[in-house]
């Protein structure tokens, strides 16, 4: 079974710009070829022959890429470098891992003394916010 359904210009084996003559002699040498069944073949004819339903099919159909000269010459810079270039980060070097130890984070996140006048924990010194994280804000006078 086919992908797709044959044009009637595919069914009879003829161009585009075939005329009457050509589309009969094309019905019967599509015949005796015997490639597509005896209706399909004459619904193809019988399309072709009509101009209303021909021009219909014509609109219908993809336009056949153009010729294009010098195609190699054209696609040669895009094809010498490649289309997307990803960089993949490699592993972190060892300094800049953060090692976490059971005593630190403990401290950290210990209950403050009692009778603090601070209900919230202090932020730890290593978590807290530096102006190299924070944007640079301007206050109008």
């Amino acid at each position: 079974m086919p992908l797709h359904e044959p044009s009637p210009y595919e069914v009879l084996g003829i161009p585009l710009t075939a005329g009457t003559r050509e589309i009969n002699a094309a019905f019967a040498k599509a015949l005796k070829a015997g490639r597509y069944n005896r209706q399909l073949v004459q619904d193809a004819a019988a399309l072709l022959r009509n101009p209303d339903r021909r021009l219909e099919v014509d609109l219908q159909l993809p336009l056949p890429p153009e010729p294009v000269d010098r195609a190699a010459e054209l696609l040669a810079p895009a094809l010498a470098e490649p289309l997307l270039v990803i960089e993949r980060p490699g592993p972190p070097t060892a300094p800049a891992l953060l090692a976490l130890h059971r005593a630190e984070a403990a401290a950290d996140f210990a209950d403050p003394a009692p009778g603090g006048a601070d209900p919230e924990p202090p932020v730890p010194a290593r978590y807290a916010a530096d102006l190299s994280v924070l944007p640079q804000i301007e206050v109008p006078e």
